[in-house]
């Protein structure tokens, strides 16, 4: 009687650890609610960046540059290290040779990660909308972080096949984000014309800056229209991406 009582009282981080996720997507959500001081820490730490720059009154250009890299690195940068690991340790060679297919398995973890990324950013969403943002730009922007969330996650995840281990993953993403983000001009700005004109409208973190920046009560580059549109362009091809990488990655995990 005593045991049964016992085994009542566990925690919900114990029981949660105790379900078979049927599915790499549950899995990921269990092992994450199964871990709530690191889910209050994933939360609080991007808020540590959005609140002194919305209530200090940063520039919107360059607040809306800093949340845009903090999208960024959340995303690819999560999904590519755990990706990593599991090839690591074997694990990705153990789902490799279960009936289910590479995109459910692959799949189903990064879509799990990059929901887990989008809920981190929500908090952050909500301190920029206190700056007084209107319907429209605050549609643009809960559209855009999980398209982008997306697009990085599947970005870790396509580093995650070419790097040989977790801190390789680390370099590779710095190395190729930057740029990315250097030709969505969110350092200098996006010229009027030329060819850097055209590869900020085909760079989905450019939109994203525009939406920060508008949501902020600033002038973006791109309406609020655009980067609906864009949003969902990205989402479809970060999904076309990932269906596609997932086959390499697991052969290459066995």
């Amino acid at each position: 009687m005593s045991t049964h009582l016992r085994l009542i009282a566990r925690p919900t981080a114990a029981r949660l650890h105790r379900v078979l996720p049927a599915t790499t997507f549950t899995r990921e959500l269990l092992i994450a609610l199964g871990r709530p001081r690191s889910v209050v820490v994933k939360l609080a730490m991007p808020l540590i960046l959005a609140v002194p720059l919305v209530a200090g009154g940063a520039p919107t250009f360059w607040a809306g540059m800093l949340l845009t890299v903090l999208v960024a690195m959340v995303g690819a940068v999560g999904s590519g290290v755990t990706l990593a690991r599991a090839r690591s340790n074997g694990l990705l060679a153990r789902l490799a040779v279960t009936p289910r297919s590479p995109s459910r398995i692959v799949g189903g973890w990064v879509l799990a990660a990059a929901t887990i990324d989008t809920v981190q950013m929500l908090p952050v969403a909500a301190v920029v909308f206190t700056a007084g943002t209107s319907p429209l730009a605050a549609a643009a922007l809960l559209a855009c972080i999980p398209a982008v969330v997306l697009l990085t996650n599947t970005l870790g995840c396509l580093l995650s096949l070419l790097a040989d281990g977790p801190g390789e993953v680390l370099l590779d993403v710095v190395v190729v984000l930057a740029p990315l983000l250097f030709l969505g001009g969110l350092f200098t700005g996006i010229p009027r014309e030329g060819w850097r004109n055209l590869a900020a409208r085909a760079d989905p973190f450019a939109y994203l800056h525009s939406a920060f920046t508008a949501a902020l009560g600033g002038t973006p580059t791109f309406g609020s229209t655009a980067v609906l549109i864009a949003a969902a362009v990205t989402a479809a091809a970060s999904l076309a991406a990932l269906a596609a990488v997932s086959r390499s990655l697991l052969r290459r995990a066995t």
